[in-house]
């Protein structure tokens, strides 16, 4: 049998009707730019013409038939779309109102069938590399395929009337219903100042080694399964799927798991334990043991359950030390970075909470005080060692970004860090400072990391230095950006603050930035044996982006690895 050569899908009409209406209705291109990109009209004339509205737009001139012919001539491109009876034969067409949205939704059809077909014959050579892992196979096919789907919903601009017409539909279903629009734990002061877990939320579960970490990730995870029925995956990078089971045992029964494991029940317990499985098994629970796991993988197996349930619940990682980046060649602050980016993004991307559980440095330790703080959390980049001797030091400041003010503080510390490679970072007035590569600087863009700063962007760059007042700052541009070698570099922790001055820069004290909650728990019993505070956790809520702060008890059995409402 002959094949003959399909042509791909397209309709030429509605595209004609749409640039038609572009030429004709100055309004136009506005609501079709938000929707089609150039590559969904499928002629290349039609390619050519909708490329010169689009210009002529983005420079504020009106899109009609003599400025698009204009831009066109002007730009040797008037006869590759036929002449100008081309562009008349597309004015001629345009009689009566059109609906622009109907149009539109078929040139859009077309372009993903379009795109379909080419994903398909992507498909064919991935078949073909067989020196490729099948897992790495069907991620990539699956993620192609998500990015693809996800082309159905163009619109990412909003009225501000479209907006509101849905928090007030939000409001009204909530009417009589629990003041909560988040998934909400058994612990009913968490979910007071949280309002439940968000969607597309990143929480930071933070702590010491035997605080509870993993208990608590598992009791949260147990209540939010029970209570919404939603697919929830719990991926362990340190205990295997056995451990956590007899743990959610332990945790369901309240029978101690070592008695579970040596069958040391009696009758009521069996019956018990025999309910709990019962329970556990029908709960749309999955558990991922890989001791070593990328994010890539992670992105994959999130994805596959969604597209078998339609929808994500909650993710938990334990935890975040343990996971790994592509880029072996990185530091570790750089791939901590990186890694908690990436997961606030996969957050977004599934609209469901991700927890992630972080051990905490051991600064801890040293305190008198052994509650954690926020700054524990932090990784700050180095400053070259001979700069921390330099007079420079009185001239610490902590910056108020609300206020755009720099204030003199003598709360900081220095600690050694070792020997690390260090750049020159040099202004137009030959200030200068030494910093590792990760330090972030405050520049007139963004917070901009050294190591992503290059002759490229040099000129692109400013930062900001302080008057002699030390309050009010102006700018001045990079002038030089070089590596200097390796040398002896010390810490600088700025107490409760994320950025702060020093040496003509602002820079960055901080890398919870990517969490929109950190949770952090404490236990006083750990440290003091004679302590009164026994059974009892305390749950600091050190950052909530959307609402307060404070600390929370529970109570906590260390035998069943179980947190409760302390009362």
């Amino acid at each position: 049998m002959r094949h003959q050569k399909q042509i791909l899908p397209y309709n030429l009409i509605a595209e004609k009707i749409v640039l038609g209406t572009i030429l004709t209705n100055s309004d136009a291109i506005n609501f079709v730019c938000q929707i089609l990109p150039i590559e969904a009209f499928y002629l290349k004339s039609h390619q050519y013409i909708y490329r010169a509205a689009l210009v002529l737009n983005a420079n504020n001139q009106t899109v009609d038939l003599i400025t698009l012919s204009n831009w066109l001539q002007d730009n040797n491109l008037i006869e590759k779309i036929g002449g100008l009876g081309t562009l008349n034969n597309l004015v001629e067409k345009i009689v009566g109102f059109i609906n622009l949205n109907e149009y539109t939704a078929l040139i859009q059809d077309k372009y993903i069938r379009r795109l379909l077909i080419i994903f398909g014959n992507e498909i064919v050579k991935l078949g073909y590399q067989t020196n490729l892992p099948l897992e790495k196979t069907f991620a990539q096919i699956e993620r192609k395929l998500f990015k693809l789907s996800k082309r159905k919903k163009f619109k990412n601009l909003s009225t501000t009337g479209e907006i509101l017409t849905e928090i007030l539909l939000e409001i009204k279903k909530n009417e009589n219903v629990e003041n909560f629009n988040g998934y909400k734990s058994n612990f009913e002061d968490l979910n007071l100042i949280t309002q439940g877990f968000q969607k597309s939320d990143l929480i930071v579960i933070a702590g010491r080694p035997a605080m509870g970490k993993t208990a608590f990730a598992l009791n949260v995870t147990l209540d939010i399964a029970i209570k919404y029925n939603i697919p929830v995956i719990f991926f362990s990078l340190e205990m295997t799927k056995y451990q956590l089971m007899y743990r959610l045992l332990t945790i369901e029964t309240k029978i101690n798991t070592n008695r579970i494991k040596t069958a040391q029940l009696n009758e009521i317990e069996w019956k018990n334990v025999n309910k709990a499985v019962k329970k556990l098994s029908n709960l749309p629970l999955y558990i991922d043991d890989t001791g070593t796991i990328s994010l890539s993988e992670i992105h994959f197996r999130i994805q596959k359950i969604k597209l078998q349930f339609g929808k994500i619940g909650f993710v938990v990682i334990d935890y975040l030390q343990l996971l790994e980046t592509v880029q072996k060649n990185e530091n570790r602050v750089q791939e901590i970075s990186k890694i908690t980016r990436s997961l606030k993004g996969f957050a977004r991307e599934f609209d469901t909470p991700i927890f992630v559980l972080s051990q905490l440095s051991r600064n801890v330790e040293s305190r008198t005080n052994k509650r954690p703080i926020l700054s524990d959390l932090r990784e700050s980049g180095c400053i070259y060692f001979n700069d921390c001797l330099s007079s420079n030091l009185n001239q610490i400041g902590v910056y108020q970004h609300n206020k755009n003010l720099i204030m003199k503080t003598k709360k900081f510390k220095i600690k050694s860090s070792g020997l690390k490679p260090v750049f020159l970072v040099k202004n137009f007035i030959n200030l200068t400072t030494n910093l590792t590569a990760n330090h972030k600087l405050l520049t007139n863009l963004k917070w901009q990391r050294i190591d992503e700063c290059n002759y490229l962007t040099i000129g692109k760059f400013s930062f900001f230095l302080p008057k002699k007042n030390l309050k009010s700052i102006v700018k001045f541009n990079f002038k030089q950006i070089s590596y200097t070698g390796l040398k002896i570099v010390c810490d600088f922790e700025v107490n409760s603050s994320k950025s702060f001055f020093y040496n003509s820069f602002i820079l960055h004290n901080s890398i919870e930035q990517d969490a929109d909650i950190v949770l952090m728990l404490y236990r006083d019993e750990y440290y003091y044996e004679k302590t009164e505070n026994k059974g009892i956790a305390e749950l600091i809520i050190a950052k909530h982006r959307n609402g307060p702060v404070g600390t929370i008890q529970l109570g906590f059995n260390n035998s069943l690895t179980k947190f409760f409402n302390f009362s």
